[in-house]
């Protein structure tokens, strides 16, 4: 099983420039040398913050565990309040609902992230209506819902619907049409509450150091 560990931050104003080389060449290979494998890297660009998303995935919850027993993990963690306030953490687990066998790195790609609280005894029918309506709905209208998770550790609300898009404007599309409206309607007011949104834009501190080892595999 797949688990998220999301590390959330705001950039302290006038360090983005130290905080780009401290991620690059000090947090995503400590990171990586503790096998948590740092998968997206997001700046909430609509939406309440804090405004940086930092995303590792880990196969189990005891290997999370280890990771942060390290000293490792213990010194990068201390060194990134060095550039950044508003600093919390999540670990998320699959719902179930959304294939998630296989999650990685994923290129050039905008987020459309739904955070909501299911109502106690409406499960099944959230259940039906998600697999059966929404999910297709939004694949439909050009954001495929990559993951469905569950917050086990850290703030709510619990449940956090993964979409994906190839721009923001596609995403500006979906929002905009009768069907994305049809189909909120209907979740918000049957069977969910806390409901809140953001669009997320790939920062880059991620994918750039990823494509650079994929080129130089290729010499």
């Amino acid at each position: 099983m797949i688990f998220l560990f999301n590390q959330h931050w705001d950039i302290i104003p006038g360090k983005e420039e130290e905080y780009t080389q401290f991620a690059i060449n000090h947090y995503i290979p400590t990171m990586k040398k503790i096998s948590i494998n740092p998968v997206g890297g997001f700046h909430v660009v609509v939406g309440e913050g804090p405004r940086v998303i930092s995303v590792g995935t880990v196969d189990s919850l005891q290997k999370l565990q280890k990771a942060m027993e390290t000293e490792e993990y213990e010194k990068v963690t201390a060194q990134v309040q060095c550039y950044v306030l508003n600093y919390c953490s999540r670990i998320l687990k699959p719902t179930g609902r959304v294939k998630t066998d296989n999650y990685t790195i994923q290129l050039r790609v905008w987020k459309f992230n739904q955070y909501f609280n299911i109502i106690p005894g409406k499960e099944k029918e959230y259940t039906k209506f998600i697999t059966k309506d929404y999910l297709p709905t939004m694949e439909k209208l050009g954001i495929k819902i990559t993951g469905g998770w569950q917050v086990v550790i850290g703030p709510g609300p619990y449940i956090v619907a993964e979409g994906t898009a190839r721009s923001i404007v596609d995403i500006a599309k979906a929002l905009e049409s009768d069907e994305y409206k049809r189909i909120t309607k209907i979740l918000i007011s049957k069977y969910v509450t806390d409901y809140s949104n953001r669009i997320l834009a790939p920062t880059g501190r991620i994918e750039l150091p990823y494509l650079l080892e994929k080129m130089m595999k290729g010499f």
